[in-house]
This record gives structure tokens, C-alpha cells and sequence, in this order.
């Protein structure tokens, strides 16, 4: 067969046409530095990049909310913290008028320290309605009142402190969203539990608008289980929640041995109370000194709270190195689906350019003669 002039011409526009396309997709993996410009170039590849990338974009989701989260928990650590100091004041104070009592201290002693330990009681009640942003670090979900409103509204409070009528007396008794605390000082631990921590049976034909006796001790025992419940946590993981506080009612009440030497539950804020009102009536030795148990136990009890939270910071410590060293893992994993290799590619470039100038030279010659070059 005849090899024609148009032939040439053809064949040598197609093949150009073909080395134009390599350089254009040479060249857009060395601007863009990546492999792949259409899902059609290697679907796989970009299957495992996506895949990739969604990992990531989660990770980093976790790890905002893992550093959001330990800054709740270094919050509710030093209230904590401080609010074990402040029952470690308390109980010297009480070393020292039990002391007094059993000297020559006078009654205006007794007082004067008993004026302390009311402002420690005071401070006592104002770290427990410590606050983090415009939330109470200890008041769980439900707290009461219009969080834009003063808070030194004590209507905004989380633990507020109201006068009551006991035996003709007008006695301090603590509360927690609206709920009374100081019904459970000097309950015995037993009926602690069997009528407020265990589930409990609701009462036969029970009538929450017309409530008997028997349902209102049901309703506030349901209450109570709610707001012990009620506590602020966040999702630091697939799966995995945490509460990053603690519960205000779980610092508060805690167990100490009886006149019986039964386990019975105290409230710290009614410990101090009843030590400040000892030493402002002018107790004697033996009175005051019946505080320093409790005084010791809700130390105790509070430094154990304070190693949970602890723990919990330590956790998340190791949850937010395990994501960073994931997302170094998933960014390799991207990285190989979609970067492209610099060095190949400028290589490859380089000689594509050089195949093409050499192309175009000989195809210049090679269809350069005309019909009139055969005539002459």
C-alpha cells in the first residue's frame, strides 16, 4: 500500500496528540501533587483516601473534645482539691476548741473560732457552686433558674442554703437543685441504701396527683435517684463516654461510724454547720471533739474523689496520644492513595518533554518535501 503524504501527516497529529495528553497528565500531578485527577484514574486508591480522610476528620473531632474535656475535669479536680482544704481548715479548727474546752480556753474562744469555721463553711458552699464558662462544674444537667440571669441569685444556684423550721428551731439545711440533702445527715447507711440507691418498687394504686405517704416517699426517692444520676459527660470516643465532672451530691455525702458504731451518712456542709454552732454555744471538750471523726472521714472520702477524677484526666491523656499517633497512621494511609511521588513524576515529565521535542523535529523534516520539491 501507497504511504501518503496526508498519511504521515495523520499518523504523526495522532501520535503528538497522545504524548500532549502524557505531558498534561504529567504535569498536573507536579502542580497538584497528587496522583490521581479523576475517580476513574484508580478508584480503588481514592476508595482507601476517603476512607482516610473520614478517619481523620473524626479523630479531630475526638481531639477537641478530649481537650475539652480534660478542662473540665482540671476544673473539678481543683474544686476538689479545695474543697478538702477547706475541711482540712475546718478540722484543726476543731483540734484547737476541743483543746480550749479542756483548758482554760473561755466560751469568747470557743466563739471566735467558731466565727472561722463559719466562713469556711460559707466558702465550703461557695466552691461547690463553682462554675466553669456559664455552667456549675458540680450541678450536673439540672440546675435550676435562668443561667443568663447574677449568679449570685441564689435561685441560679446548684447548692443553696435555705432556713427551716425543726423542732421550733430555725435550722440551715442544704440543698441541691431544690432537693433537701440534710434529710439524709444521720440516716443510717442501711436505709441509705435500701430506700434511696436501690431501685425501688412503686407503691400499689400510686397517684402522682393525689400522692399518700408512701408516694411521696417514692417520688422524692425517684427524684434523687434522677439528680445523682445527673451528670455532665462527653463522647471521647466511638462508643466511649465519660463524665467529665463530678457529682455534687457524691462529694457532699459520704459514710463515718455512728455513736453506734454503725456506718451512718453524713453531709460535709451540715458537719461544719454543727461545728460552728458547737463552738458558738460553748460546747464542752467532749461535744467538739465528736466532730473530728466526721471531719476526718469527709477528707478522706473527698481526697478519694479526688484520685478518681485524677484517673479520669490520665485516661484521657492516653486517649489523646493513641489519636495522635491514628491520625499520623491514617495520614500515611492518605498520603499513599493520593500524593504523588515528586521526584518520579518530574523524572517522568522531563522525559516525556524530550520524547516530544525529538517528535516534533522529525515530523517538521519528514513532511517538510512538497509536490513542487519532486517537480524541481
Amino acid at each position: 500500500m501507497r504511504v501518503t503524504n496526508s498519511m504521515l501527516m495523520s499518523n504523526l497529529m495522532y501520535n503528538l496528540n497522545g504524548s500532549m495528553n502524557r505531558m498534561d497528565k504529567l504535569n498536573s500531578q507536579n502542580t497538584s501533587g497528587r496522583k490521581y485527577g479523576h475517580i476513574s484514574d484508580d478508584p480503588i486508591a481514592l476508595i482507601y483516601s476517603q476512607a482516610a480522610r473520614n478517619k481523620m476528620a473524626r479523630l479531630d473531632n475526638y481531639i477537641r473534645t478530649v481537650g475539652t474535656a480534660q478542662d473540665w475535669l482540671l476544673q473539678a479536680e481543683a474544686g476538689a482539691m479545695e474543697l478538702q482544704s477547706t475541711l482540712v481548715a475546718a478540722y484543726e479548727a476543731a483540734v484547737d476548741a476541743a483543746t480550749d474546752a479542756k483548758g482554760d480556753g473561755s466560751d469568747s474562744d470557743k466563739q471566735n473560732i467558731g466565727a472561722m469555721v463559719a466562713q469556711l463553711r460559707n466558702h465550703f458552699l461557695d466552691t461547690l457552686n463553682a462554675t466553669f464558662g456559664d455552667k456549675f462544674v458540680y450541678g450536673g444537667y439540672n440546675t435550676p433558674g435562668d443561667p443568663t440571669k447574677n449568679l449570685n441569685d441564689r435561685s441560679v444556684k446548684a447548692f443553696t442554703v435555705e432556713m427551716m423550721d425543726i423542732g421550733g428551731v430555725q435550722t440551715p439545711r442544704l440543698f441541691y437543685n431544690g432537693f433537701d440533702l440534710s434529710q439524709f445527715d444521720g440516716m443510717s447507711l442501711e436505709d441509705y441504701q435500701n430506700n434511696f440507691l436501690n431501685p425501688q418498687t412503686e407503691p400499689p394504686g400510686f397517684d402522682p396527683d393525689n400522692p399518700s405517704t408512701a408516694d411521696l416517699e417514692y417520688m422524692n426517692a425517684m427524684a434523687f435517684q434522677r439528680l445523682r444520676g445527673d451528670i455532665l459527660t462527653f463522647d471521647v470516643g466511638t462508643g466511649v463516654s465519660m463524665p467529665v465532672t463530678m457529682n455534687g451530691i457524691e462529694l457532699v455525702l459520704f459514710t463515718t461510724p455512728g455513736e453506734d458504731g454503725k456506718m451512718i451518712i453524713r453531709n460535709a456542709y451540715d458537719v461544719m454547720q454543727g461545728l460552728y454552732q458547737l463552738c458558738d454555744d460553748g460546747a464542752p471538750a467532749e461535744q467538739i471533739s465528736s466532730m473530728i471523726k466526721p471531719l476526718q472521714d469527709a477528707q478522706n472520702h473527698l481526697l478519694t474523689k479526688t484520685a478518681e477524677i485524677g484517673g479520669r484526666v490520665r485516661r484521657l491523656e492516653l486517649l489523646e496520644a493513641r489519636y495522635t499517633q491514628d491520625a499520623i497512621n491514617y495520614e500515611q494511609m492518605r498520603s499513599d492513595a493520593e500524593d504523588a511521588d515528586m521526584a518520579e513524576v518530574i523524572l517522568q515529565l522531563k522525559m516525556a518533554e524530550a520524547i516530544h521535542q525529538a517528535a516534533l523535529s522529525a515530523g517538521a523534516r519528514i513532511i517538510q518535501p512538497t509536490l513542487m520539491d519532486f517537480l524541481r
